[in-house]
């Protein structure tokens, strides 16, 4: 199938299935990892397309993929499913389809834990930077929402969203990415479900600040960094680098798939959701 073809669709699910394998560069950047293996994906030889139930998606994979079989080679309770989802837009409809869609994918039931990146929409970058002069370090303070007064809100209304599965018993863990400490307080005390992991940017906050450390360690809220943008795949890379064009990525998903009792890496990919413009 050519990708001219999937302009007679609406949405588009790109399913790149265990990334493990593909030829990818060493040291690359997050949305480097990610282009490259939508590449892999969209290679003339290996794309599956399929029409969705309602006759409007094209849900597009890899050939000869293993991800099925690395999922399922070993017990349910014997393997450790994580995710991280950016989010792209402020639905909760696209939530819920990305989440229902990386089921689908994995061929299972639920997630041990999953990370929601979601910045808002025309926000300013407040993120907090060390500043070294001399002796003295400051700390500018982080600001999640960039002046964007319904933020909180939105986010609110995503996080009821993931909650809902978490109180289900379909994700055992929730967890918030680049929250300042203010926006972080609001989000845990208006959850029924709170968040246990917090992820802060190392790039955009060389020190995290002691607020967000103090806050996190007194809920019992695991603090980790990362170094994923903002913005993991863009409207531009799509068309440009990837010639998926006329569509626009509404969530991407990666996951990883660990085997407990050794630690073992043994599946990664990535999915990806895009609407026709």
């Amino acid at each position: 199938m050519s990708l001219e073809n999937l302009q007679q669709y609406l949405h588009v699910v790109i399913n790149t299935g265990n990334v493990l394998s593909v030829n990818k560069k060493a040291g690359q950047k997050p949305s480097e990892e990610l282009v490259d293996c939508l590449k892999a994906t969209l290679d003339a030889g290996a794309i599956d397309a399929t029409v969705g139930s309602a006759k409007s998606t094209a849900a597009v994979s890899r050939s000869n993929d293993d991800l099925r079989e690395k999922v399922t080679e070993h017990e349910r309770a014997n393997v450790k499913i994580g995710a991280k989802l950016f989010l792209n837009t402020k639905s909760p409809e696209n939530l819920k389809s990305a989440i229902e869609t990386l089921f689908e994918v994995l061929g299972v039931t639920c997630l041990d834990n999953l990370i929601l990146a979601y910045h808002p929409e025309g926000r300013v970058a407040t993120n907090g930077v060390a500043v070294n002069g001399g002796d003295v370090e400051e700390v500018k303070e982080m600001d999640w929402t960039g002046g964007q007064s319904g933020a909180i809100g939105d986010l609110k209304a995503l996080w009821k969203e993931m909650e809902q599965y978490a109180l289900d018993k379909k994700i055992f863990q929730l967890g918030i990415a680049d929250l300042d400490v203010n926006s972080l307080k609001e989000l845990y005390n208006a959850s029924e479900f709170h968040p246990s992991i917090a992820q802060i940017n190392i790039s955009t906050c060389c020190v995290v600040p002691p607020p967000l450390q103090e806050f996190c360690h007194q809920h019992d809220i695991q603090l980790l960094t990362h170094s994923d943008p903002e913005e993991i795949l863009t409207r531009d890379i799509l068309s440009s680098e990837l010639n998926v064009k006329n569509f626009s990525p509404m969530w991407t998903m990666r996951f990883q798939v660990h085997v407990k009792c050794r630690g073992v890496l043994a599946a990664k990919g990535y999915v990806v959701g895009a609407s026709k413009i």
